[in-house]
């Protein structure tokens, strides 16, 4: 009898560990864009925790480049059946894979999450689309206003915080070679380039919207004009022509401000020859606070067989605590109101960046956003350059992002 107690309660632990195994594990697949080490770092360290956390969810972590990698693998998952279960990427993408039927919506998790309050509104407008919400923002890279220290003092120039003052600092900065051509920049400002999203900043500074009710309007859309108007007629004076896709004349050393990704100032900031010498800011403006801010949010798939523990490792990554170590260990800003005070108290410029974000506009939310994008760049080269009149620039971008649009 003694036996045979021992044995049912050995074989009754087994069934029951059985049981606790198949019903609880749970694995999930996540692929996120971008392959930098400072993220990966961070990744490894949140899903490390995560699991620590909750043993019976195991998650497997895949990375791809930015650019034709993520989407390459993404559209060949989602085409074999497979899909993703939990995926990070950008704003580009929301519009098409939720139209795609990739994304699920994820309202009535987002409304029981208590966390759904402390996102900045403006990263929380990046994952919704159609009145519902698909994605929470992790990562944003906003565009800030950088600025030599050493030469606005030296100059007694405070830093502009309007158009009025950035064109007249700009101007008293530049320097000319012998032939009277622009040697050391004011204010540099990109005239060619894959995604010149400056020219975003200027506009919504003057209040301005690509898109209104749902449709692009360029043609007759006098923010935008008004923004042409003032690039045009100052950087010829002041600029040096590069293009975005090349190091910023500033962080080599060659400008005195510019508009820049926040993480493209990194070296620079870095770099001790420059020590105390450079000062952050919210861009000077034309009567509205504004800044182009990207934004990597988190979206559930909808193969996902468990979305449940899906939002779980999302709800973690978006929590305060995943939130700030993020922003210590890939130096990108906090998403969270909650922690925008510690997190200015990390750096003395975090306060700025903040700003930056809080005020910042990503790319257009629609399935034509890459049209958007050629067609808002051909209108900044072809007016900067000098080839075409405004309002000729502004009528041929209405009728060829509409002809895009309708094939």
């Amino acid at each position: 009898m003694r036996k045979l107690a021992v044995l049912l309660l050995v074989l009754t632990m087994l069934f029951s560990f059985a049981a606790y195994s198949e019903e609880e594990q749970v694995s999930l697949s996540f692929v996120r864009i971008g392959n930098d080490e400072a993220e990966r770092a961070y990744w490894q360290w949140a899903i490390n925790e995560f699991e620590a956390q909750n043993p019976n969810i195991h998650i497997e972590y895949d990375e791809k480049a930015i650019g034709d990698a993520m989407d390459t693998a993404l559209n060949t998952q989602f085409a074999s059946g497979g899909g993703v279960d939990i995926i990070g990427h950008g704003i580009l993408s929301v519009a098409q894979r939720v139209e795609a039927g990739q994304y699920m919506p994820i309202d009535d998790y987002f409304e029981a999450w208590e966390g759904k309050d402390d996102i900045m509104e403006s990263v929380f407008a990046n994952g919704t689309y159609n009145g519902h919400v698909y994605g929470l923002g992790y990562s944003v890279t906003p565009y800030v206003f950088a600025y030599r220290i050493d030469l606005l003092e030296e100059a007694g120039i405070d830093v502009p915080v309007s158009w009025e003052e950035l064109a007249d600092a700009a101007r008293t900065l530049t320097t000319y070679d012998e032939n009277g051509n622009v040697a050391f920049s004011g204010f540099c400002y990109p005239q060619t380039g894959g995604n010149l999203v400056e020219l975003d900043v200027f506009m919504y500074g003057n209040g301005g919207k690509y898109i209104v009710d749902g449709e692009p309007v360029f043609a007759d859309n006098e923010e935008l004009k008004k923004a042409l108007e003032f690039l045009g007629d100052l950087l010829p004076d002041v600029n040096l022509t590069y293009s975005s896709n090349e190091v910023n004349p500033f962080v080599s050393g060659n400008a005195a401000m510019t508009l820049i990704n926040n993480a493209a100032l990194t070296t620079m900031l870095n770099n001790h020859e420059y020590a105390g010498k450079v000062g952050i800011a919210l861009p000077p403006n034309n009567g509205t606070k504004a800044s182009f801010c990207g934004c990597n949010m988190l979206f559930i798939g909808t193969t996902c067989e468990h979305p449940d523990e899906a939002f779980e490792f999302i709800s973690f990554v978006m929590s305060p605590e995943s939130t700030l170590k993020r922003a210590e260990m890939v130096r990108i800003p906090v998403t969270l109101s909650s922690l925008v005070d510690e997190y200015a108290q990390m750096d003395e410029w975090n306060e700025a960046r903040s700003l930056c974000v809080e005020y910042g506009t990503g790319m257009p939310r629609v399935t034509w956003s890459t049209s958007f994008q050629a067609v808002r760049n051909v209108i900044s080269q072809s007016v900067l350059f000098g080839d075409k009149a405004i309002d000729e620039a502004l009528n041929e971008a209405q009728s060829d992002i509409e002809f895009r649009m309708a094939n």
